[in-house]
Formats: structure tokens, sequence, C-alpha cells
């Protein structure tokens, strides 16, 4: 492939010379014959050039025209091979060739479509190696033709302003500014954005090297209740559970053992299946919800006060004997915020549950960026064990106990409390 982009390149850049460019052009056009489905057009439109070539009475001019027409067709071709092997994480170029790819692309290909495609498919190269170039070339992709998912057979187009993107200069959650971020890795997202016009075809994400937490760059935090969607299914007046009851076991064991009070608070509800076994386990149960649809149903099914709210802007003087924050925080745009606002609710022999992503899990370090956690479009941000045991650590607020989660791949649970009754 790099070889025949390297001989369209030279051939396009230099005067036609024939005792030079005979052969080259010859071998050009059978190399791409081979590989284009449409072989009868090809050849159909070549047929005046080779016999002009073969006639030694060839033009620069008809040349070049024709060098033309054979790049847009190559460049079709080797833009879905790129794509499809990327994708399938048997194609690596290096950075140079990179470099080879896009050159062609930018410099000899004027056709949006396939020009975007072009740029989109060598930008997915560089997701992990050059984080921040691949998300630069893939909105520059998407500036080409807007519509260049709908050409990869994905219902998204990117319209702009209805995907704003809200640029995270400073880290939140520690504050540090943007010399001390550092690009971590690129997630392509179009995939998980069917029918999505809020989010924007790449995801960066950045890795805070003061406080070693991950935040996404591009992220239209102003959007969070649309972002984050809903959870409940309707089934008429039932809830439809996602794992085993049984699942939730030790958690609560560990909640008996650690607090000996009955208030608990969720934040977050999403199923409902938490609440209910809550309430199986004798608590006096209250949540909160930043989804209406999914609190009014699961409040009504389960005859619970829900309130809907974002959790940055829930106010309460109420404290709580178990709150429960079960895949909650990789959502939450004021990270560092919510968890002192959760710290003051919390009584001080009360235990605080906290189910989030770890980027540093085994799961992840086996995975590296093929794990799905780098590829969810709702998620925030994401902390490790070590990361987010400082950060609490920095609240007085002490992690008592640990497991890898039962519920998601890659994720940890833990159960904190007040330093002081840590013990």
């Amino acid at each position: 492939m790099l070889e025949v982009i390297k001989k369209l390149q030279m051939l396009q850049r230099s005067a036609y010379d024939y005792d030079r460019d005979q052969k080259e052009v010859i071998e050009l056009y059978e190399d791409i014959l081979q590989v284009i489905n449409d072989k009868d057009s090809f050849q159909q439109n070549s047929l005046a050039m080779l016999k002009a070539l073969e006639n030694n009475g060839l033009s620069d001019f008809e040349e070049k025209q024709w060098l033309g027409y054979a790049a847009h067709i190559y460049a079709a071709y080797a833009a879905v091979k790129i794509y499809k092997e990327t994708m399938d994480e048997t194609l690596y170029f290096s950075r140079e060739e990179v470099d080879q790819v896009l050159n062609f692309y930018s410099e000899h290909i004027d056709i949006p479509n396939i020009k975007s495609m072009g740029i989109y498919a060598c930008a997915r190269q560089l997701a992990a190696c050059d984080p921040m170039r691949c998300y630069e070339l893939i909105k520059m992709a998407f500036t080409v033709d807007r519509s260049l998912a709908e050409n990869l057979g994905i219902s998204y187009r990117y319209e702009g302003k209805a995907a704003e993107e809200n640029l995270t200069e400073v880290c939140p959650f520690c504050g540090s500014g943007k010399n001390h971020h550092i690009p971590h890795y690129c997630s392509p997202q179009i995939t998980q954005l069917q029918d999505n016009k809020i989010l924007p075809p790449a995801k960066l994400w950045m890795k805070c090297d003061k406080c070693e937490n991950l935040f996404t760059y591009n992220f239209p935090v102003s959007e969070a209740v649309l972002i984050n969607g809903t959870y409940s299914k309707k089934k008429g007046e039932m809830l439809g559970n996602k794992y085993l009851l049984s699942l939730y076991n030790p958690i609560f064991n560990q909640f008996k053992m650690l607090a000996k009070g009955t208030d608990y608070l969720e934040i977050g509800v999403g199923t409902g299946e938490m609440l209910a076994a809550a309430q199986e386990f004798g608590y006096h149960v209250e949540a909160v919800e930043i989804c209406r649809e999914d609190g009014e149903r699961i409040s009504s099914v389960l005859d619970v006060n829900i309130n809907w709210c974002d959790i940055v802007n829930y106010e309460t003087d109420k404290q709580y004997d178990v709150i429960v924050m079960g895949d909650v925080l990789e959502h939450v745009t004021e990270p560092l915020y919510v968890l002192k606002k959760v710290k003051r609710m919390l009584k001080e022999d009360g235990v605080l549950w906290i189910s989030t992503p770890n980027y540093n899990s085994a799961y992840a370090r086996m995975q590296k960026f093929s794990h799905c956690m780098w590829h969810i479009p709702t998620h925030y941000t994401y902390v490790s064990h070590e990361s987010l045991k400082k950060l609490l650590d920095n609240l007085d607020m002490q992690i008592v106990h640990y497991d890898i989660s039962a519920r998601y791949i890659g994720s940890m649970e833990v159960f904190v409390k007040h330093m002081e009754d840590a013990g």
C-alpha cells in the first residue's frame, strides 16, 4: 500500500519523462487494478492513457490527469483498508508512515468523502502513541466531511454547535493547570454515538501528572443530564435487574459490619436494583438521581423518595449511615466537590461505598486500550485505587476495604470511612 502511495506522489510531483516514467506508470496501473473492486471501469477510464503511453504520445497533462483519477480510485480503496485493518488491529504504521499517507490525502485528494475517510483512518493509528494529534486529525476529518460517520454506516452527523466541546483546562480533581496535563489516549468514539448529536466524534483523555487522575479534555459538561440518559427499562409495573441480586450480598454484609444505623442514601439509582436490595436488608432508603424519567419510574415501583437533582446541586442537612455511589464518580463534572459534599452527609461512624472504573486495575493492565472503559462516551473522569486513596486521604477519609467488582469488568468497589473512625 505504501509503495503505491509513494509512487503516486512521486509521479504527480515531477514532470512527465517517457524514459523514466513509462515503467512506473504501467506498474502503478497494474498495482491499482489488482486491488480495486470495479476493475472494468478502471480499465475503461485508463485505456486512452495506456494507448498514448504505448505510442510514446502521452503528454505531461494527460499523465497528470490520469494520475489524479488513479489517485482518487486508490485513495478510496486504501482509506477503507486502513480503517478496517486498524479496527481489527492487524495494521500498524510508524509515525513516518502515517505522515506519508496523510500527506497523500491532504495534497492529492480533493473529494471530501475520500479525503476525510483517509485522514480519519490515519488518525486512528495515532490513538495511543500521539493522542493529541489523533484528536486534532479526527476533528479535521469531520470538518472536511461532516457526514463521515454516515459513510461508515453510523447514524451520526457532526453538527459542530450541537456537539459543543467544552475544553477542560483545569484538572477537575486538583485544580492544576494545563502544563500538568499529558495527553493519554484518544478514543475515536463515533461507533458509540448512534443518533447522538451532543457528543463530539473523538474523546481525548488527559492525565494530570500532579494528582495522577484522568479526565476528558473535550466534554460537553453543560449537557450532563442529556449525556447520561436513562437506565431503567419500561416493563409495565416492574423493574428489570441487570445483575443477579445475590451479587449484592457481600456488599450489604460489609455495610452491616461497618455501620450500625439504617439511614441509606443512594446517589445515582441506575436500574433501581441496589435500592431494592437495600430495602430487603432493612435500610430506610432515599436517593438522588439526575435523570427524571429513571427517578420517577423507580420511585413509583419501589415507593422510595428519590430527589430529581444533580448531586453537584443537591443540598441537605441530613446525615446518613450508608451512602452509595455506584458507578457515579466517573460521570460527575466536579468530582472533588462531590466527594467533599458526600463527606459532610456521612455520619461519623457511617460508611461510603464507591464503585468506579480503575484505570490501573488488573483487567486494564491486561487489555490496555482495548478495555471498554476507554470507549464509553458518557464517562468524564477516571481514578485508580492509588489516586483515589490520595484524594480521600486529603479529605481525612480512609479506604477500609477494597474489592474487584463482580459486576463491572475493570471496576473497583471501595468502602470508605471517616479517618478518625477507621480504626
